[in-house]
């Protein structure tokens, strides 16, 4: 009885530090921080690979690496991937589809002094991907660049982990599909993306 006591205690206390966060344990100026996160994927355009098709919303996974360049701003490295969507025509699926997004962005972080830190970003995008019929034959979907906007938080649990939230809108020209490096359609990567994760800081100046 008194050894379970004992751990309980311990975990209240451990949960009540991890909350217990300094006033300036969000101002990430001069840090570096990794994220992992998870969400969904949804094409804008439901023609996604064609005027006859239909692509549905896929999961996706990825993780970033962030830099406070000052208490307000931010710079941020970020790699989205979608393993699968798929795409019907006429109601039947026909082809599963893969994307991957890179970009390059800067946020604006709203109030940094406080445990929960909005934020707005803007960047640029590099996407690519791969298309595969159901049959099995294989296309790719040529590289486009693009940009986004984004919002979220950072809400710190302590000074050196945060749960986010992320919510951007992708938008980029349409992109070309090959077989054999020969053109065969068109691809619209436009695309609304919202995940959630953690992101882990390192101390200011860890590389000094």
């Amino acid at each position: 009885m008194g050894g379970t006591m004992h751990r309980v205690i311990i975990a209240i206390i451990t949960v009540i530090s991890l909350f217990s966060v300094q006033a300036n344990a969000a101002d990430i100026d001069g840090r570096f921080g990794l994220s992992g996160k998870v969400g969904g994927f949804v094409p804008l355009k439901d023609n996604y690979i064609s005027d006859t098709s239909e692509t549905k919303p896929g999961v996706a996974a990825g993780g970033s690496i962030i830099y406070g360049i000052s208490r307000n701003i931010s710079a941020e490295a970020d790699v989205i991937h979608v393993p699968k969507m798929d795409v019907t025509i006429s109601g039947t699926r026909s082809f599963d589809t893969s994307l991957t997004d890179y970009s390059l962005g800067l946020q604006y972080r709203i109030t940094p002094e406080k445990q929960l830190v909005p934020y707005l970003g803007a960047g640029i995008d590099f996407i690519q991907g791969d298309l595969g019929a159901v049959l099995g034959t294989q296309y790719n979907l040529d590289w486009v660049v693009g940009g986004h906007v984004n919002a979220g938080f950072d809400y710190f649990i302590t000074s050196g982990i945060a749960f986010l939230a992320d919510f951007k809108g992708v938008f980029a020209p349409s992109g070309d599909i090959t077989k054999n490096d020969v053109k065969v359609g068109e691809y619209n990567p436009m695309s609304f993306i919202g995940t959630v994760g953690f992101r882990f800081f390192l101390p200011e100046n860890a590389f000094k």
